[in-house]
């Protein structure tokens, strides 16, 4: 949620914030509706684009479903940055806006991104 909340200066990077997640319809929107979530949430149901950045692995369910992989991909679909948060990660899964920005922002001038 600190990510969307702080947004707007990755948007100043050309960026675009999505959730993909392969749950049911009815379950992302109660999902967005509780957690107040305002950014774009796409369904993966038929997890081919979980299974396309590898996020099926590090999880609860490994194959099943993906766990708590953030994957952030250039425009061109290459991944830029991942976190994997396996299930003894699990009281720690965060990743401060601030740090993220910073290794976005000098990928993105590293390649010209």
């Amino acid at each position: 949620m600190d990510l969307e909340k702080d947004w707007d200066r990755f948007k100043a990077l050309d960026l675009e914030l999505v959730s993909i997640m392969v749950d049911p319809k009815d379950q992302l929107a109660a999902a967005v509706r509780q957690y107040g979530i305002t950014s774009v949430v796409a369904m993966d149901q038929d997890k081919s684009v979980s299974e396309a950045y590898n996020a099926l692995g590090a999880s609860m369910h490994p194959g099943v479903k993906p766990g708590h992989t953030f994957v952030l991909v250039d425009k061109a679909g290459r991944i830029v940055w991942r976190r994997d948060w396996g299930y003894e990660d699990l009281g720690m899964m965060y990743t401060e806006v601030d740090d993220l920005y910073k290794y976005v922002s000098e990928w993105l001038e590293k390649t010209g991104g």
